[in-house]
């Protein structure tokens, strides 16, 4: 079984993770996740060395301006990102979120999600499934990703990842994705009735 481990290892926050909640926190990125008002709802994970940066943009957004920038510069393999931990029962799940792609060659924009063992994200949970899907699109504005599949047996929290990613072929040049607009919706997430708005 693989662990989570691998995917904090860079975390930018000392603090520990909050408890997981049944919705996510600021999903449409209308403040500002990394200002100290609000500790508790994305964090942010660069990967090693410079070159990547992840912040808040108050002008950019969809449907509504506010998003979630992830810009990288360097070469090379990296994946940096935008972090929230869920709470999630065994069942039918859907995420989805807007993405908004400037990239360069071998790059894209991923929204991912683990489905952990445990009933919150601590480094070395057992990771039950992953899926992921990248941008079909570069330069023409938001587009939807979505994830539609099952949480199996004993799954009890799971990691929402929003990234830029680059495999070994990427050269250096500034490559963006702007996240808005995330949907979550699980079983224990139904029963308020839907998908969170805020």
């Amino acid at each position: 079984m693989q662990a989570i481990a691998s995917l904090l290892l860079a975390a930018a926050w000392t603090q520990p993770l909050p408890a997981p909640e049944t919705f996510l926190r600021n999903p449409e990125f209308d403040t500002d996740p990394v200002s100290a008002s609000a500790p508790i709802n994305w964090r942010w994970y660069l990967d090693s060395g410079t070159g990547g940066d992840v912040s808040w943009d108050a002008a950019v957004g969809s449907p509504a301006a506010g998003s979630g920038r992830v810009r990288n510069l360097r070469s090379g393999p990296r994946r940096d990102f935008w972090g929230q931990c869920v709470k999630l029962a065994p069942g039918a799940f859907t995420l989805r979120a807007a993405v908004q792609p400037q990239l360069k060659p071998n790059a894209s924009c991923e929204l991912r999600i683990d489905v952990l063992n445990t009933a919150d994200c601590p480094d070395g949970a057992g990771v039950l499934l992953t899926r992921k899907v990248a941008n079909a699109t570069n330069n023409a504005g938001f587009e939807t990703l979505e994830i539609a599949a099952v949480a199996p047996l004993h799954s009890g929290a799971a990691w929402v990842s929003l990234a830029h990613t680059q495999t070994a072929a990427a050269a250096i040049d500034y490559s963006y994705c702007h996240f808005d607009h995330v949907e979550w919706q699980s079983p224990l997430h139904l029963f308020r009735g839907g998908f969170d708005a805020r």
